[in-house]
């Protein structure tokens, strides 16, 4: 609302309602005078939101606005002073605004008095507030009890995990009510709302998946959660087992859940049991494809040597998603142990399967493969002219040329193993390549700083400042990388210094962005993790 606009809408009150003082309007005096003027609710709502947008209200309106508040019987007024009091965010209004909240609002009105009250004692943040907050969790009115669970998660407020546990847990609550509860648990961060969280990890209702809230808050909540994910992951924890069996949970979901999960913690416990995942089998072979999936992406996390020979002999799968998998994480362990069998993938009969393994030749390997990329180069027109008779996918109706574009495809690769001869084991030369790398030699610049530890340490906002990729991919690596490098120290701080805010905005700007959604659940865990350091 314009300046003008105010003036001109308070000179009208003073002509309908009788006429104003002359005074300041800088000073409470003149508000209070217009207030008292204007007798019916909907003016004095007109008012105090004219002050709201004035520009004029500051801490000295405090002492009207406390006692308008407490003397203001109709629910809208109350409730616009409130948010003209949120806006102040004066620990002074703690009082105030606590003795108008009313938990037993059953008119509409009134409730929006509740909401209006818990947003401002959320934007003052002082956990005095909390004991008045909680049994507004039982309120009638989601909407109040939605922005009442937000409040508690910021204040972290220990005395409303129970009965947030039996939001989170309520089947006859509304699933975004259920989200909000669980998100509001991993703020907090109780170890008291593990199990509770366990079951929401694998709970589905009305179609509604639970998974991304409750993995994350067990992310937030750190090594309490993974004591409780072992024996979820190695299939041991029998009152779980009983009570996915009663819910009708494929007991395959922690298996594969509770390892995703894990493989955020880079909890090192869990590798000999996710090795073992890796050889998992099953009837259904897409659960069966998922379960080692997840295990291998775990292990690749977590950079676990042990992995590199399983998932060396698992890379010969025939899908390319599945494929994808297995040599991601063997490119994240980063062994050149895994280039033979690289090598012989790149060999396949499709096309796509083909890039895969090619990608992570490019990703592993160095001047010593361009031997191997010339010689696959050479050999894929004729892999295409043979892929086209099957499968005349789109292209092959000019095989000749699709045959060409894919070997110089290949050859391409060889850039990324020149710079890896180039820079072998030296950081800054990595460094110097970050702001102008394509899609895949980003990937390899990444995953060599993100494994040089206190080698790289100076890098880390170099490194970070390529968190904005476009390609997911790409993305992904880097944001990896940086959890890796962000476990030095002094890297941790000098991220956190250069990048935090910049973070913060990318997650708010991006939000409910589809092309990022899945990327930026990774990007959200580096932020706990650079906020907690």
């Amino acid at each position: 609302m314009s300046r003008s606009f105010v003036a001109l809408s308070l000179a009208v009150s003073c002509l309908t309602l009788g006429g104003c003082k002359k005074e300041d309007p800088k000073t409470p005096e003149y508000w209070q005078s217009s207030m008292e003027g204007a007798k019916r609710p909907d003016d004095r709502v007109r008012v105090i939101e004219s002050l709201r947008t004035s520009g004029n209200v500051n801490e000295q309106f405090l002492p009207l606005l406390h006692a308008k508040l407490s003397s203001e019987r109709k629910p809208e007024v109350k409730a616009a002073v409130a948010r003209t009091l949120g806006d102040l965010h004066h620990p002074s209004s703690l009082e105030p605004l606590t003795a108008a909240l009313d938990p037993s609002a059953s008119d509409a009105s009134e409730q929006q008095v509740n909401k209006a009250v818990v947003t401002a004692l959320g934007r003052i943040g002082d956990a005095r507030a909390v004991p008045s907050l909680v049994p507004l969790l039982r309120s009638k009115d989601n909407y109040t009890r939605i922005e009442a669970v937000q409040v508690l998660g910021a204040l972290k407020a220990k005395s409303a995990v129970e009965p947030l546990i039996a939001m989170a847990t309520d089947e006859a609550a509304e699933p975004f009510l259920n989200k909000k509860a669980i998100e509001a648990l991993g703020q907090i961060g109780d170890p008291r709302a593990i199990p509770a969280l366990l079951r929401t990890l694998t709970k589905e209702r009305k179609g509604v998946s639970f998974y991304v809230e409750s993995s994350f808050a067990l992310y937030q909540l750190g090594t309490p959660a993974a004591d409780a994910l072992l024996p979820a992951l190695e299939g041991k924890d029998a009152e779980l087992l009983s009570w996915a069996k009663a819910q009708g949970v494929n007991p395959a979901s922690y298996p594969m859940k509770a390892a995703q999960v894990l493989g955020d913690l880079r909890e090192k416990r869990a590798v000999p049991s996710l090795v073992k995942q890796l050889s998992f089998t099953h009837s259904d072979p897409q659960i069966q494809a998922l379960v080692r999936m997840q295990a291998a992406d775990a292990l690749g996390r977590m950079r676990a040597p042990e992995a590199v020979k399983p998932l060396s002999a698992l890379v010969g799968e025939p899908d390319p998603t599945v494929r994808d998998a297995y040599v991601r994480a063997l490119v994240l362990v980063g062994s050149r142990d895994a280039l033979p069998a690289l090598e012989k993938a790149a060999g396949s009969p499709d096309w796509y399967a083909r890039e895969v393994a090619l990608k992570g030749i490019a990703l592993l390997g160095d001047a010593r493969e361009q031997p191997v990329l010339a010689k696959l180069a050479a050999a894929e027109p004729a892999r295409t002219a043979s892929d086209c008779k099957v499968t005349g996918e789109e292209g092959c109706e000019d095989a000749a040329a699709l045959g060409k574009k894919r070997a110089d495809l290949v050859l391409g690769h060889g850039a990324v193993l020149e710079a890896a001869q180039a820079c072998a084991g030296n950081a800054g030369c990595w460094s110097q390549r970050l702001p102008k790398a394509d899609a895949v030699l980003l990937e390899r610049a990444a995953l060599e700083l993100g494994r040089s530890g206190a080698a790289a340490a100076d890098v880390g906002p170099t490194l970070a400042t390529r968190l904005t990729e476009k390609n997911t991919e790409a993305r992904a690596t880097v944001i990896q990388a940086v959890d890796w490098l962000t476990d030095e120290p002094a890297a941790a701080k000098k991220v956190r210094e250069a990048s935090l805010p910049a973070l913060r905005k990318q997650l708010e700007d991006e939000k409910g962005n589809s092309n990022f959604v899945r990327v930026n659940e990774d990007l959200r865990r580096l932020l706990v993790k650079l906020e907690r350091t």
